[in-house]
């Protein structure tokens, strides 16, 4: 009796594992999908707010995408080129060509979190891998409101995080700190475009993010990044997903997706895009210059 009851123990363990992969298999079968993206191409004179507004009017759900960043007031030139609702992300000073400080702005918590890169570092961090004293408070003083004394305390709170970091932490070779001064945007961007005899300017068609570099005749003063506004359009029919990205440079990328047992042909992708474009305003053609890139599963 002991041995039919330990094979009917067993039995029922071996189906209660079995059923449980089945479910297990089931849920990552439920929840595969098949999905296209696509690089991005920038379309000449779009208008940005007449495209949202369009696609409002088609039915398509419309959702203007923000970012860390804050808007800078009164920089009349960057708001007539960037669009009246951009917002400065991060601003980097180059102390070399392996040395740099990122200053990364957070404004919904009040915050900037500073971080510096050597890149010729091989071992572990050390204050000697920072910049010179002098360097880091000019630099400080000139992107944040504060007096040298306020800006040498700063640098030695950073000098204490990098004697006391454990080297094994992730991180470690960064070392950071979070300032919570009012930023000095406008002077540190007056301050690079008047040091500057280059300014080399980038976009990435459809993400909004727009970056400024700033060159001088040594070498490279540093750069800001900037993201403009973008939206993303999303249009859902028969369980099919597609969504349109653009941003206030004419910036356009799509995606789309579905579950990875169904039919997902690529002209049948582009035909829907296709469409969305022209009720949106967008050169219906544009969607020919576009790549697709077919992934079939996400495991």
């Amino acid at each position: 009796m002991n041995k039919l009851r330990l094979a009917a123990v067993a039995l029922i363990g071996v189906v209660v594992v079995a059923a449980a992969y089945a479910v297990f298999a089931g849920v990552l079968i439920g929840s595969d999908v098949a999905s296209y993206s696509s690089d991005g191409v920038t379309v000449s004179d779009l208008a940005y707010e007449d495209a949202l507004d369009r696609a409002a009017a088609a039915g398509y759900a419309v959702e203007r995408v923000g970012s860390s960043g804050f808007h800078p007031e009164g920089i009349d030139e960057l708001d007539a080129e960037l669009g009246p609702e951009y917002e400065a992300f991060r601003v980097t000073f180059d102390r070399s060509e392996t040395k740099r400080l990122w200053a990364t702005f957070y404004a919904d918590e009040g915050v900037t979190v500073v971080t510096l890169f050597a890149d010729d570092n091989r071992g572990e961090f050390t204050v000697d891998d920072l910049p010179p004293d002098e360097w880091l408070v000019d630099r400080f003083t000139l992107l944040f409101e504060m007096d040298a004394a306020t800006a040498e305390g700063y640098v030695e709170e950073l000098k204490t995080e990098v004697r006391t970091s454990d080297p094994a932490e992730p991180g470690a070779g960064t070392p950071s700190l979070e300032i919570d001064e009012p930023v000095a945007f406008r002077a540190t961007y007056d301050s690079l475009t008047a040091g500057a005899t280059t300014v080399n300017a980038t976009s990435s068609a459809g993400s909004g993010v727009h970056v400024r570099e700033y060159y001088a005749a040594d070498g490279k003063l540093g750069s800001i990044e900037f993201v403009l506004p973008r939206a993303t359009v999303t249009h859902e029919a028969d369980g099919y997903t597609y969504r349109v990205h653009i941003d206030y440079h004419g910036g356009v990328e799509v995606d789309a997706q579905t579950r990875a047992t169904r039919s997902f042909e690529e002209q049948d992708v582009r035909t829907v895009f296709r469409q969305m474009f022209e009720e949106m305003g967008i050169p219906p053609d544009a969607i020919d210059h576009i790549q697709f890139e077919y992934r079939g599963s996400v495991w």
